[in-house]
């Protein structure tokens, strides 16, 4: 049995859909042949395919390895799914962990400036010093058993930790980590998160058999900053909740080409080419456009560059690094949105590695019952990485 826990990326659309895309060799009739046969079930029920995925949803794939590899162009030990993979990880991860299992500490980091205030708050955990051992304690490549031989590194990985709970933790994420695991070997949150629950005791094998945790939001690989994660069914739809009705709100800092001198709210409209990953931005509606809404304000300016404090109102893929650079102000450092010139400047003076945009800040709202009632009108603000202090100075 293989299980797929939807996360944000994937909810809102149909269950066939998701589907065609994770088992890439089958048919359309082969994915109903077995929904009717209930070889594929959705939360455990009998689905038909139409349905759309919610946040947290459980998809279930009741194949045997040869079928599951064939259908996924997997084989080996590396057939089994993305959210399987993940578990295993975690699971040998716990077994080999010394046994710290004392609750983690809840870390609140708050903002003293109002929602409007230009000053910058830096708080929150360096994102930087443990990249590199943590990426040799979780990097999956494509050998779980490589990984299943070493222990989590709890400690390190508490450090990127800006609050946690029994409910959910705040990761303030480094560039180059993904949001969610893929074939390239790269360190994942939501991976990491897994372990490292695992190691402290907060999750038990038994338990991921009838719920996996998982991340509320996503971040591009490059893009550093605040990520949510779910330990409970509860605060994973809380969260998306948050999300979806934009009552939390979600501030970024970025780093652009050139002078900008005033604050400004951009309105748009956004379609992405799933063929090369990029998306364009237009003032006026276009076919398969989705409208977005983006504000920000200087906080620090020179000839050459800003320092932008960003609102993300709506938050569409590459939202923040289409929309500036649509404006005639990309982000430094970004290679796909960016200047090349400007880019390669920064890299050889300022030793810039990545592009400058930071999820900043989160401010939850006044009144938050359930889950997140210990975050009412809070906000929790992550330190950008070292990258960040040439402009900040």
């Amino acid at each position: 049995m293989r299980e797929i826990n939807v996360s944000t990326n994937e909810a809102g659309q149909r269950l066939d859909k998701l589907l065609r895309k994770y088992l890439k060799n089958a048919n359309t009739s082969f994915i109903y042949k077995m929904l009717r046969k209930k070889n594929i079930v959705l939360n455990d029920k009998k689905a038909e395919g139409k349905e759309i995925l919610n946040l947290g949803d459980s998809v279930k794939m009741y194949f045997s390895e040869d079928t599951f590899a064939t259908m996924t162009g997997r084989t080996g030990q590396n057939s089994g799914s993305a959210e399987t993979n993940r578990a295993a990880a975690a699971s040998a991860s716990a077994q080999t962990a010394s046994a710290g299992k004392s609750s983690a500490q809840m870390h609140l980091n708050r903002s003293s400036a109002g929602k409007s205030s230009p000053q910058m708050h830096l708080n929150g955990s360096s994102a930087g010093k443990n990249s590199a051992q943590m990426r040799r304690g979780a990097s999956s490549g494509n050998s779980s058993e490589r990984r299943d031989q070493r222990a989590f590194d709890a400690a390190g990985f508490r450090k990127h930790i800006v609050y946690e709970d029994e409910n959910l933790l705040v990761l303030n994420k480094p560039a180059g980590w993904l949001s969610q695991s893929d074939t390239s070997g790269l360190p994942s949150v939501n991976e990491l998160c897994l372990q490292y629950l695992m190691a402290t005791g907060a999750l038990t094998e038994a338990q991921l058999q009838t719920f996996k945790p998982g991340i509320a939001n996503r971040l591009d690989r490059n893009t550093s900053g605040l990520i949510l994660f779910g330990k409970t069914l509860p605060a994973l739809q809380a969260l998306a909740g948050l999300l979806r009705d934009r009552t939390m709100e979600k501030y970024y800092l970025a780093i652009v080409c050139g002078d900008i001198d005033h604050a400004q709210r951009i309105d748009g409209y956004l379609a992405k080419d799933e063929r090369t990953n990029r998306v364009e931005i237009r003032p006026q509606p276009f076919p398969d456009a989705v409208e977005i809404h983006t504000a920000y304000e200087p906080l620090k300016r020179s000839a050459d560059y800003t320092v932008l404090k960003v609102h993300l109102i709506t938050g569409k893929t590459h939202q923040i690094r289409a929309h500036l650079r649509a404006i005639g102000h990309p982000i430094i450092g970004d290679p796909k949105y960016g200047r090349k010139d400007a880019n390669a400047y920064y890299r050889s003076h300022g030793g810039v590695k990545s592009q400058l945009l930071h999820a900043w800040e989160l401010h939850f709202p006044e009144t938050l019952d359930g889950p997140l009632r210990n975050l009412a009108g809070q906000t929790i603000t992550a330190e950008p990485p070292k990258d960040f202090r040439l402009f900040l100075k």
